[in-house]
Parts: structure tokens; sequence; C-alpha cells
């Protein structure tokens, strides 16, 4: 059942992106009173990197966080083009030299020779934990995608819980690993991000109730407990 999502709209993207890393942490501090650890699910991108960089400023208790990438390019970790090479470089490196204890932060290894077996892996780490996100950072590609599921395609269709790869992604490059649908929508706080002109378009069919989810990945946070959307468009 789709929920009314909480939307901030902030023309300076600057403060925008300060408000979302707010409310990330907010969610994280709010799991960690009630259950003493907290799973925060994260993409990549540029505004990502500039919402880890406000995150590091922030009081949290760090080493009582497990992070996992909501998705992954098929590329070794140290990759220009890897996720998890922006996280580590981002949030946990910052904050190891800053003398504080960094997040645990889980890579997913791109270029391990048996993809699909690294993917059930990722997930069993997960249900270690849980087998879900209390807190996600998601950011809507220009088509509507979130994470590594696009629109009417196999990879939002995909019925599984956990974690799953492809090698016909849609956005180049086609190699992915990317959260499911369900795991998507079973977080508890999520936090969607629709910056730059460019989604606009996606925002609208975001904001259009006769849109489904198929047509729509970002729609999936809507389907969470507490769905946050911020975007600088009017």
């Amino acid at each position: 059942m789709e929920k009314m999502a909480t939307v901030i709209r902030d023309t300076d993207q600057d403060e925008l992106l300060k408000k979302a890393a707010k409310a990330l942490c907010g969610g994280l501090r709010g799991v960690l009173a009630e259950r003493g650890r907290a799973v925060l699910g994260v993409p990549g991108g540029r505004s990502v990197a500039r919402i880890f960089g406000v995150m590091r400023e922030e009081r949290l208790d760090w080493g009582r966080v497990h992070v996992f990438l909501v998705d992954e390019r098929l590329v070794p970790v140290d990759h220009p083009d890897s996720n998890f090479r922006l996280l580590r470089e981002h949030l946990v490196d910052p904050l190891a030299r800053e003398g504080r204890t960094p997040p645990n932060a889980h890579p997913f290894p791109g270029d391990a020779p048996d993809p699909e077996r690294a993917a059930r892996e990722y997930g069993r780490a997960l249900a270690d934990l849980g087998s879900r996100f209390d807190v996600v950072l998601l950011s809507s590609g220009e088509d509507g995608h979130v994470a590594s599921l696009f629109p009417d395609h196999h990879s939002v269709l995909d019925a599984r819980h956990g974690f799953l790869v492809m090698d016909d992604a849609p956005k180049p490059p086609p190699g992915r690993m990317s959260a499911s649908a369900s795991l998507v929508r079973a977080c508890g706080v999520g936090v969607l991000l629709f910056t730059g002109r460019a989604k606009a378009a996606a925002f609208a069919r975001f904001m259009d109730p006769s849109t489904p989810v198929s047509s729509c990945p970002a729609k999936l946070v809507l389907r969470m407990e507490s769905p946050f959307v911020f975007t600088d468009l009017e």
C-alpha cells in the first residue's frame, strides 16, 4: 500500500542535500536508540558524495552502523566507477582520519568470478542484520530508476528479496548488482532525491498516482514506513 511521502523542496541544492543528510542521520539515531545498531543502504553519485560530507559532521555513533550498497557496478572495489570506492573515500576513510570510528562498510565484490553467488552472499550478510535496510538513501535517475531497478525492465519485476545481478542494464555499464524491489520497499526510513532539471519528467511521473511502480521504480519509496522526498524542482 502506497503512503504519502513528505516532500521537502529547496531550490538551493546545497541546502537541500544538507537537509537530506540530516534526515538520514535522524533516522539512524532513532534506530540506534531503539535497537542498538542500524543498517543504512546507499547508492553512488555526486550528490551522494556531497551528502556523505554533511553526514560526517553529524554527531552519530558510526561504529554501530552497517552500510550496504543498494547497487554496484560489476567492477573491482577500487575502480573509479565503484560505488563502494565513493563510500570509502567520502565517508569511511575521512572518519578514520579524524580519529572517529567509521561505519561497518560492506563492499560488494563486483569483480567476483560468480556474481550471482556473490549477490547471494551479500544477501546473507544483510540477513544476519535483519534482512532489510533500516534507513536508505536513493537517487532517482532521469528515467525514474533507483538503485539499478529500471523502468519496465526485468530488474524491477524480479520477485526475489535480496540482491540481484544483471548483464543488460539499460544504462551503462550493463553489468550491475542491485537491491531487489522487495528489499527496497521493505525499508523503514526512505530518503529519495530528485535533483536537477533533467529529473523533472521523472518527478512528474513519481507524483502521478496513475503511474505504476514498474514504470517509475522511484515510487518504491512510497511502500516504505517513512518516505521522504527531497527535490530542488518546483
